[in-house]
């Protein structure tokens, strides 16, 4: 054993002295007795020494308001553009809900209103000021050779199809930043993701929890609640359900944006892509593909369940989750106990692969 790791050594048992513990104790305790198991994975690290490299790699950081290079023409067009490009991008959300979600249908089909009409327009007439900013950039970037990055570059590109998802895009330039309200240029992090998701939580539960009267309306008290109103109720409800829409969409598109690892917060929150996905359903009937009211009652009850599901995981996410679930901390803790046994499962696998992996190499060189 050379200096070095005796000295290592050393230190680790004057804090193991000093630990008070009771958990981090266990869990170098259950570490020690796998210590014989684990031996080759030692020998191993020896030829291999970053398997030694143990630090998280998490950044938890949050870091706002960050200042870009202006240093040519595309950097100070991007700067200026920002803002306005992300709330244009809103701007366009907020249409595709109110569009999507205001659907009239007859035994003849398929019917637009004026109002509709005058809102698809509007989205036509931006999304042309959204294409004219894409070949801006591709202008500057061509007469100044700027470097766009590819990764940066793709979703602006992908976003022509659906200006909505302009929201949170990138810096070309820069694409480890995106431009926010109040917190303007920002790095994309696991920091930022985490402190913009429990931002959402408690809204997106009062949100979610809308649903509930405007479906029990729909089903059982429509014409006793437009009598009291004395209103057109279909309208009232559609604009709400329009807004459910618009918040669960702008929370998804803003948060895949941020992460970066996409594919997994999508299918960890599949839930929340099949609501936004839901309201295009409806354009399922004028294909005439199913019978109208037994699709309509099953979209609207899957999305019943599927918000109300989504009600509970921002409870789960939110500060005040565990004194809701007070009167059964125990279920709580059992249920994260399982979640660390999982994840100590699947480290346990790893580790035998790793021995595996050992022996193979050690038996290959005695052979040469």
């Amino acid at each position: 054993m050379d200096k070095e790791q005796t000295d290592r050594k050393s230190s680790l048992l004057a804090a193991l002295e000093r630990c008070e513990n009771p958990y981090t104790l266990a869990q170098i305790e259950a570490l020690l007795k796998k210590s014989d198991m684990l031996q080759p994975i030692g020998d191993l690290a020896r030829t291999y020494p970053f398997l030694l490299q143990l630090h998280s790699t998490r950044d938890l950081s949050l870091k706002t308001r960050l200042k870009n290079k202006k240093d040519n023409p595309l950097s100070r067009y991007l700067e200026y553009t920002a803002a306005p490009v992300f709330f244009l991008s809103l701007l366009m959300l907020v249409i595709t809900a109110a569009i999507i979600n205001n659907f009239s249908f007859d035994e003849q089909g398929f019917q637009i209103n004026t109002f509709i009409a005058k809102l698809a327009a509007l989205f036509g007439i931006l999304w042309l000021a959204y294409l004219a900013d894409f070949f801006v950039i591709l202008f500057l970037a061509s007469r100044t050779r700027s470097r766009i990055a590819q990764s940066a570059f793709v979703p602006k590109l992908l976003s022509l199809i659906f200006p909505p998802t302009g929201i949170g895009l990138r810096h070309l330039e820069t694409p480890e930043r995106t431009w926010l309200p109040y917190h303007h240029w920002s790095k994309c992090n696991e920091g930022l993701f985490n402190r913009l998701k429990e931002q959402f939580s408690i809204p997106m539960i009062v949100i979610a929890l809308l649903i509930i009267p405007v479906l029990l309306i729909e089903w059982q008290f429509y014409d006793q609640v437009e009598n009291w109103l004395n209103t057109d109720l279909s309208f009232v409800l559609d604009m709400v359900q329009g807004f459910i829409w618009l918040a669960f969409a702008f929370e998804f598109i803003l948060l895949v944006s941020i992460t970066n690892d996409k594919f997994t917060y999508i299918k960890k929150n599949w839930i929340d892509l099949l609501i936004i996905l839901l309201p295009f359903v409806s354009f399922i009937r004028t294909l005439r593909i199913v019978k109208v009211a037994r699709l309509t009652h099953l979209a609207r009850g899957y999305k019943l369940r599927a918000l109300l599901m989504k009600a509970r995981q921002g409870l789960i996410f939110a500060s005040f989750f565990y004194r809701l679930l007070a009167i059964k901390p125990d279920f709580q803790l059992r249920k994260l106990k399982k979640k660390l046994d999982q994840n100590r499962t699947e480290r346990e696998i790893i580790e035998e692969d790793l021995v595996k992996m050992s022996l193979w190499l050690r038996q290959r060189k005695k052979k040469k």
